[in-house]
């Protein structure tokens, strides 16, 4: 049987290798952590970099909440850039002026409405190619899109199978396209995504097959746009306001 000092000269010593122990492990979790998010930032994080674009429109990138706000978002970010202080406000507001809902999302035509009576020069069109989107954009006019909200992939859209309702063009967004970058493979289009920090891309390929959507009453939207015939002049991507 160990002495009560003996036991205290054990506990001391494994106190000791405790803490060394622990210093260890936490100096090579914290390099392990670094290489973990070098790696993510070289390799899988970015895509590219808006300084790469050829045509790149800067609208103010704003985050949806919820799953059924990206079309009020991406109206939102529209009127900040047309109007950037005017038309700073909140979701909310923006919500109830679209009648934007739960069960319907925005509805295209309640976007239509929104735009025309605040006097927005805009073009709604269905049919839109990726030639015509080109000449958009060098106008230095956004389009608003509805797509598919996900890649082609196992958990992905379905733009074929009608027959299957539960997946037929179930999985609706809102982008505003912004710019793109014309490369060997073909066009690389740049978005505001309202369900994503930062900007996105896709390239002409993968756009083409999801640029199209459906809405609760069963309207297909066949590569539908709504061209924004206006430019955003006021905007200041660098400016700031004084707090008031």
């Amino acid at each position: 049987m160990k002495t009560i000092h003996e036991h205290s000269i054990y506990k001391r010593l494994a106190a000791v290798i405790c803490i060394l122990t622990s210093m260890f492990l936490v100096s090579c979790e914290a390099v392990d952590k670094t290489q973990t998010t070098s790696q993510i930032s070289d390799q899988t994080l970015y895509a590219g970099e808006i300084q790469e674009a050829d045509v790149f429109i800067d609208i103010p990138n704003l985050r949806q909440y919820g799953g059924y706000t990206c079309g009020t978002t991406c109206v939102q970010m529209l009127m900040n850039w047309m109007f950037p202080y005017q038309g700073d406000l909140n979701l909310a507001t923006y919500e109830e002026e679209l009648g934007t809902s739960e069960e319907a999302g925005t509805p295209p035509e309640n976007i239509v409405t929104y735009f025309k009576e605040n006097k927005i020069q805009i073009h709604e069109k269905e049919k839109r190619t990726i030639n015509d989107l080109i000449f958009v954009l060098d106008q230095g006019h956004p389009i608003l899109m509805c797509i598919q909200a996900w890649t082609s992939s196992e958990d992905g859209y379905n733009t074929t199978d009608s027959e299957d309702s539960e997946t037929y063009l179930t999985e609706g967004h809102w982008v505003i396209c912004i710019g793109y970058q014309k490369q060997k493979s073909g066009y690389v289009f740049y978005f505001n995504d309202p369900a994503c920090v930062g900007h996105c891309i896709m390239d002409e390929d993968d756009l083409d097959q999801r640029w199209i959507d459906m809405d609760t009453n069963g309207k297909v939207y066949d590569h539908y746009g709504i061209e924004i015939a206006e430019t955003g002049d006021s905007y200041n991507p660098n400016g700031v306001f004084y707090l008031e």
